[in-house]
């Protein structure tokens, strides 16, 4: 007989939703949103600038990248190692993410520590050096991280697929941090003058998350509030299209391994048929016992892993089934993805609906437990052009799903037949398979 007391009964969770700003705007126009979140000490602050990739000039692509990465090399009033002593004295992390809707440069700091480190987050993004020797540096480091993207096979199959998904004419179909050949014509006077032209005060928006004892708009008026440039240009968003169908091998002779992308372009979360297909895509290539999954790796042991993911720009976007698989078997697999991407006589199931469904609501709580999870969140929402209470609204659609909306949507979207495929693996072995399985593959 068990001496342990009877435990409590388990039962469903409570209601939950994202926290809802407050919402302020400093004396020069840029957008405050405050989220104040009892406990969380250490504060989250991301500045959200709008500076899509495509402001970048064709031929000085990657230039964001190395003005973003070089913001917190030193400024006009601290040299680089003083600075650097400076943020780390506080206790506070500067980084800086480029999407291809626009920038964020993010702080992560002690909120006992803001004032100070909020001071030089703001001297990093709106007055920095941007020295020669820092620049340069910096294009060096991105032209051997790119090559060391196209020596590994998983990251040169998503950098082809892109070209594959995207037209030629739209960034979307080249690297964010811009191509070997763009990234070396970059320099210092160039990034200075983007810098000039791009960074200011008009379309930013300022995310603060945490537990704040004081005023943080205030704060951030004093630190901000006067950052002015009356020649910041403006650059439209311009929406990706889609390239014709392609299905590439990137040659890797001798490659005991090929990695895969199998898929085409997609929607966006505006689109209404977002929580659907998200539904749908979990079920089929998101959970660890999806279709793919089950038949790829635990009925067949091709590969460790293969998923399904949908990937939304602010306009469109595109998805993959991706996975290694030993160079053997790749055709099969490839054969049976395709098989298994048809639903029409298996469509999605309550179940199947349920447990992701299921999945979703549960996970967001965790998610956005944190001051960072919830600036980062606020802040892809204002880079997508999404409401406040999109992270609501979206577990309400969700809810909503039911097996005939996955399975229509699905169908609407992939259409196993008209997808663009991408293998980087050892062409002589398989090509030809390939091709004899209604792939031709160039």
């Amino acid at each position: 007989m068990s001496t342990f007391p009877p435990q409590p009964p388990i039962g469903l969770p409570g209601d939950w939703h994202f926290p809802a700003p407050a919402n302020a705007r400093l004396s020069n126009g840029i957008e405050v949103r405050v989220y104040q979140l009892p406990g969380q000490h250490v504060i989250s602050a991301n500045l959200v600038l709008d500076i899509p990739l495509n402001a970048e000039e064709r031929q000085l692509e990657g230039i964001a990248t190395i003005c973003g990465r070089t913001l917190d090399e030193g400024t006009r009033t601290h040299g680089g190692e003083e600075f650097a002593e400076l943020l780390e004295t506080e206790g506070a992390g500067f980084a800086i993410d480029l999407s291809l809707s626009g920038m964020e440069a993010v702080l992560d700091v002690p909120a006992t520590r803001l004032h100070r480190a909020l001071q030089l987050f703001a001297e990093a993004v709106t007055e920095p050096s941007l020295a020669d020797d820092d620049v340069n540096r910096h294009v060096q480091l991105r032209l051997a991280e790119i090559e060391q993207a196209q020596a590994n096979s998983s990251q040169m199959a998503s950098i082809a697929f892109r070209s594959a998904i995207f037209d030629e004419t739209s960034r979307a179909a080249r690297m964010n941090g811009g191509e070997p050949e763009t990234v070396a014509t970059i320099t210092p006077e160039a990034v200075r003058r983007f810098h000039q032209d791009h960074y200011g005060p008009r379309g930013a928006t300022l995310v603060l998350a945490g537990d704040f004892t004081d005023d943080p708009v205030s704060l951030a008026e004093s630190f901000l509030g006067q950052w002015k440039n009356d020649n910041q240009s403006a650059a439209a968003h311009q929406p990706p299209t889609a390239a014709d169908r392609r299905l590439v091998i990137v040659d890797r002779p001798g490659a005991v391994q090929a990695d895969v992308r199998l898929g085409g372009y997609a929607i966006d979360r505006r689109d209404p048929r977002w929580a659907d297909i998200t539904v749908a895509s979990y079920a089929m290539g998101g959970a660890f016992l999806s279709r793919l999954n089950a038949v790829l790796r635990e009925e067949k042991g091709y590969t460790y892993g293969v998923r399904m993911q949908f990937s939304p720009l602010r306009t469109g976007g595109s998805f993959a089934v991706q996975g290694s698989f030993r160079t053997e078997v790749v055709n099969d697999a490839l054969v049976r993805a395709r098989d298994l991407l048809g639903i029409t006589r298996q469509p999605f199931t309550q179940r199947e609906v349920a447990e992701a469904v299921a999945f979703f609501a549960g996970v967001s709580p965790l998610r956005y437990a944190t001051a960072d999870g919830v600036a980062e969140q606020a802040a892809t929402q204002v880079l997508a052009g999404l409401d406040e209470d999109y992270v609501d609204a979206n577990i309400a659609a969700l809810r909503a799903v039911t097996p005939a909306s996955a399975t229509e949507a699905y169908e609407s979207l992939v259409k196993p037949d008209e997808l663009s495929l991408v293998v980087v693996g050892d062409a002589a072995t398989i090509k030809d398979p390939l091709h004899a399985s209604g792939f031709p593959v160039a």
